[in-house]
Parts: structure tokens; C-alpha cells; sequence
């Protein structure tokens, strides 16, 4: 009958808008997690410039690979250990995973594979933390949160003393929260704030708290 028609036009429609809907708010989810990388990176970018400034002698490894003190790092750790990776194919190896994160290149499943491949053949590099760290992002924000959730607490678990231990706990909350297991979530929000009050994660860390509290 004509109403029948009618009617299955109307949910046609309406299946067509809904398919519409969900694919705008995918395109959104990524275009969130492809900017909160790129403010990820610039934090990294300036964590580094306060280490130089500030003199510590805090040697932590750059995010990106590319200033002159991964490099030292990196030939110290080749001259104290023999037959060790030249400390400089193994910063170039690290720079060329990295660029692949980029929010310009945006090849995340290729970072991945380049990550693993660069812990794989370098696992006590000084810059394997911080490639643990990014393979857990280059899953992260390619919404693959099983294989981030388990990057990001193989860096916990294996490099407790990196400086992006903050970051990576922050995300387990955000992706545990995501999940509604919202007491693991804040365990892991509320042990940034505890350890690593001064480190940036710790805002994000509180703002998220304070969002899981108000949907109680």
C-alpha cells in the first residue's frame, strides 16, 4: 500500500541519516585524537626545553629524537656496551617512526609497525621508552585501544622511571573510562596526581577525574 511504502521510504531515510550521523562523529572522535597528539608532541617539544634550561642533568630521551642529547645519549650507551647499535642508525630508525606520527602524515598503522619493529631490534635503547610510549599513541589515536591499552602499560610496567609514564597513565584512565570501568580509571587518573603531580599529564589527569565525578 502506499502508507507501507511510505513508511519504508522514511526508514530508509532516516538509516541514511543515522549512517551520516555516525560516520561525522567517527570523523570528529579522530580529528580529536589527531590533535591531542599533535599537543602531546608540542608538550614533549617543550618538556625538552625545560630540561636544557633548567640544568638538572635530567638526561631523559627527546620525544622526537632529533636534538643533540639523544645522540650522546645514545653513543654513551653504545660505548659502555660491546658490540652495541651505532647510537646514530638507531636515532635515525627512531626519527623516521616518529615522523610517521605526524598529524601531516598521519600514518598511524605504519608508526606502529616501525615502533615495534624499533623496540624489537633495540629493546635497551635509551630511546625505547619513548618509542614504547608513541606506539601506544600511534594505536591510541588510531582508535585501536586494546593494542594502546596494553602499550601503554608495557611502558609502566617496563620503564617505571620514563618521563612519559605520566602520559601513558593518564591515557589508560581515559581508555578504561571510555570502556566504564570507571574505578580502574580513576586508580590509574589518581596515581598521576599522586606521583606525578608537576608533570603536565596531571591537569588532564585532574580534568578527567573531574568529569567521571559529575557523571556519577
Amino acid at each position: 500500500t502506499l502508507a507501507v511504502d511510505a513508511l519504508r521510504q522514511e526508514n530508509g531515510r532516516l538509516r541514511g541519516q543515522i549512517e551520516t550521523l555516525q560516520h561525522e562523529v567517527k570523523l570528529l572522535r579522530r580529528k580529536q585524537r589527531d590533535i591531542y597528539l599533535d599537543i602531546d608532541q608540542r608538550i614533549s617539544a617543550l618538556q625538552r626545553g625545560g630540561e636544557a634550561s633548567t640544568g638538572t642533568g635530567t638526561k631523559t630521551p627527546p620525544a622526537d629524537g632529533s636534538s643533540a642529547g639523544a645522540a650522546s645519549e645514545g653513543r654513551k650507551e653504545a660505548a659502555a656496551t660491546p658490540g652495541a647499535a651505532d647510537p646514530e642508525q638507531v636515532q635515525a630508525e627512531y626519527r623516521a617512526a616518529y615522523a610517521l606520527l605526524s598529524p601531516k602524515a598521519r600514518r598511524y598503522d605504519d608508526a606502529a609497525q616501525a615502533f615495534t619493529a624499533f623496540l624489537k631490534k633495540h629493546p635497551e635503547s635509551s630511546l625505547a621508552p619513548n618509542a614504547q610510549y608513541w606506539l601506544g599513541e600511534a594505536y591510541y589515536v588510531s582508535q585501536k585501544n586494546d593494542q594502546a591499552l596494553a602499550a601503554f602499560r608495557e611502558l609502566v610496567s617496563r620503564y617505571p622511571d620514563s618521563a612519559k609514564v605520566p602520559g601513558a597513565l593518564y591515557k589508560i584512565g581515559r581508555i578504561l573510562a571510555s570502556r566504564g570501568k570507571r574505578e580502574e580509571a580513576v586508580a590509574a587518573l589518581k596515581q598521576v596526581l599522586e606521583q606525578y603531580p608537576s608533570s603536565p599529564a596531571a591537569g588532564l589527569a585532574r580534568e578527567q577525574l573531574n568529569r567521571l565525578r559529575e557523571s556519577r
